[in-house]
């Protein structure tokens, strides 16, 4: 018997040895402790071969314990205290029979007994037969799986999960298996919140079962602690956290990445991490798509705007439908001209790859929507184009570094078009309000575990996971965002040159995809197309910005309609094909190509050219005739006293009448800084440097 059923027994035993001791029968008082030693071998045995070495002591003492009671009481005759005695001892060894079963597992056969006993731990046996009542064998409705459990090892955490190392039968795979995870958590009976995930395991015909055995994703989530060291758009970011601690990380070179999440869930933060990473990579650009006023860009831009840092992390920011409209179609234009630049090219073949090699030279371009889905519900031409552009540059940019990160903030067909999806090979997806817009967002149904906390996620890398993993996404310290960003200002990489004549090239028609812009003049009468127009689409990208740049630095907002500075396009030697014959032969005669400022849009014909011999010959100005030379000559002559940018602005136009916005002013300073001819006074306030 075992357990503490046995107890009762032994004591009726031993009482009728005593009754028989005492009556007339002939026995001999030292009969029962021979009796003893034979029992005491008897439960040796016993106990070793039922491998219950646990209770092996306290039973030996019990034996030897209950021989030499009953010699004593059939010797001395019995007493209360020798009655008190072996009752109190057979309460003891049952208490300690019931603490040992306790540590022996009941073994669950499944099936015919095999002729061995299995001595297999209890832990094993257990999940063995649960997996052989849940999985049902392929092909064969009903007939369970005669899976095998090799091992089950426990997390470092003992108490927060185990791993079950599982042999699949034949014609099983571990994708086969994965589909069973709910069954599996169900029939384990686990915790809210907790799932079961499916790993390899060290050969196709084996798998691991990840368990969480409670909530491991529960309290305040962690905050990153992103390092301000150069990184590449080739290195992983971990992006959330799974139960017990490991890192989910994705990588960007070569994926589009989709971010699904309604309010409040942590859409935006995980759109902050993910900049916060990218501000660190020296060969990626970072462009903010922003439907909602260029909100998730604001902090980024904030310490460039004031002065504080040389570079902007949002290289270009789009926060109405005109500037998005134009930023994707010059996305796009890039990356088809990186198809068939020499240099792109040679790249290629000097990596011996079909994927363009970037780096701070020739950077990627990395787009990033916050709720940029809401623009398939906006009515109009530009919405259209926005949409489409962002789902055509996610599916031809992936070879030439140009790459999407679409947040939306539900999962339905009207706001997430399902070629963008295919495509995208990150798909994570935080709280919805709805079950199946979790499902539409991944491609693949998740599981029925619920998202309890703001963070929680499901992560599918559609090329490593056989099934979403449950994880949080980390948090960002939002005041730690600004500090960042001047401390990764330095690595920020530039727009390449033929990029930048591939942008200056751009045509309202080109924006709006081949359509007559006469057919749109709306759209062509913007500031915005009129900035294209001129070849200024790149270029004039921060002076439309001057409202929200003024906001950020704490400043009177613009007018409206602030004039555009007259300048010349001297960064733009030509509008010829980048690179063609016709460029080299205007580059090698010394020819410059200006364009007007001012070009009529309504007939959307490209800015006629006025050749300029280039003899490299200039009269000396007798007065400042840049912005930064009018500048340096304000800053001169208010010496000793610093000033600030808007007083170095409102110099400028006074003594010298040079139009210049105060963003342009901001941009003048901070590059005057970093060459080191001027120096910040503190206050917000510059001064000569010498």
């Amino acid at each position: 018997m075992g357990g503490a059923r046995w107890v009762p027994a032994w004591l009726l035993v031993m009482a009728g040895m005593v009754v028989l001791l005492r009556s007339d029968v002939p026995l001999e008082w030292w009969l029962p402790l021979g009796v003893a030693a034979v029992a005491a071998v008897v439960t040796l045995i016993i106990t070793l071969v039922l491998e219950q070495q646990r209770a092996l002591v306290h039973r030996l003492v019990a034996v030897v314990g209950a021989g030499v009671w009953t010699a004593w009481v059939a010797r001395s005759g019995p007493s209360t205290l020798l009655v008190l005695a072996a009752l109190g001892g057979g309460a003891i060894v049952a208490a300690l029979e019931v603490a040992a079963a306790r540590g022996r597992p009941t073994v669950l056969w499944v099936g015919p007994a095999p002729a061995d006993v299995d001595r297999r731990p209890g832990r094993v046996q257990e999940w063995e037969a649960l997996l052989r009542r849940v999985v049902v064998k392929k092909g064969s409705e009903g007939a369970s799986a005669q899976i095998r459990v090799t091992e089950v090892t426990p997390w470092p955490d003992r108490t927060a999960g185990e791993q079950v190392h599982v042999e699949l039968p034949e014609g099983m795979t571990v994708k086969d298996l994965a589909a069973y995870a709910d069954r599996i958590a169900a029939a384990r009976r686990l915790p809210a919140g907790c799932v079961v995930r499916t790993l390899d395991g060290p050969h196709q015909g084996a798998a691991v079962l990840d368990v969480m055995l409670r909530d491991g994703l529960a309290g305040d989530g962690r905050t990153i602690t992103e390092p301000t060291t150069p990184a590449s758009i080739y290195d992983p970011i971990d992006v959330a956290y799974t139960a017990r601690g490991e890192a989910l990380s994705v990588s960007l070179r070569e994926q589009s990445m989709i971010v699904g999440g309604t309010t409040g869930s942590g859409k935006t933060t995980l759109l902050h991490r993910l900049i916060m990473h990218l501000a660190r990579c020296t060969d990626t650009l970072i462009w903010v798509v922003d439907p909602n006023g260029g909100g998730v860009a604001a902090p980024w831009i904030g310490p460039w705007a004031r002065g504080e840092a040389p570079a902007p992390t949002v290289d270009w920011v789009a926060e109405d439908p005109y500037e998005a409209a134009v930023l994707v179609a010059v996305a796009a234009a890039i990356v088809k001209d990186r198809k068939t630049s020499q240099e792109a090219l040679r790249r290629k073949r000097q990596a011996n790859s079909h994927i363009l090699p970037v780096d701070r030279d020739l950077p990627l371009i990395m787009v990033i929507t916050d709720e940029g889905g809401e623009l398939r519900q906006m009515a109009g031409l530009l919405a259209t184009l926005v949409d489409e552009g962002i789902a055509r540059l996610a599916q031809i940019g992936r070879a030439e570094g140009g790459r999407v990160i679409m947040s939306v903030l539900r999962g339905t067909a009207d706001l997430l078009g399902k070629g963008l999806r295919s495509v995208a090979g990150v798909r994570v997806c935080l709280r919805m309000n709805e079950e199946d817009e979790c499902d539409y967002i991944l491609g693949v149904n998740p599981g029925r575990a619920r998202l309890l906390h703001r963070g929680s996620a499901y992560v599918y890398r559609t090329d490593t996971d056989y099934r979403p993993v449950l994880g949080r996404t980390l948090n960002v310290d939002l005041a730690a965002i600004e500090q960042h960003a001047v401390a990764t200002a330095h690595l920020r990489p530039t727009l390449d040159d033929r990029a930048r004549r591939v942008a200056a090239r751009l045509t309202v028609q080109d924006v709006l995809d081949g359509r007559d812009p006469m057919q749109h003049l709306e759209i062509a009468r913007h500031p915005v197309m009129r900035d294209v127009a001129a070849g200024r689409a790149y270029e004039g990208r921060w002076e439309r910005k001057a409202r929200m740049l003024a906001e950020l630095r704490g400043e009177e907002e613009p007018p409206e309609e602030e004039p555009a500075p007259r300048r010349v396009l001297s960064d733009r030697p030509t509008v010829a094909a980048p690179g063609s014959a016709a460029e080299r032969l205007l580059l090698a005669t010394g020819v410059r190509v200006d364009t007007p400022a001012a070009v009529a849009v309504e007939t959307d014909a490209r800015p006629r050219l006025r050749l300029v011999p280039d003899t490299g010959e200039a009269e000396e100005p007798t007065r400042p005739s840049t912005a930064r030379e009018a500048i340096l000559a304000v800053l001169n002559d208010a010496r000793p006293d610093p000033l600030r940018a808007a007083e170095v602005h409102a110099r400028v136009a006074a003594d010298y009448g040079i139009e210049v916005t105060p963003q342009r002013v901001h941009q003048v300073l901070a590059a005057l800084v970093k060459a080191g001819d001027v120096r910040q006074a503190g206050g917000g306030r510059y001064e000569m440097a010498s």
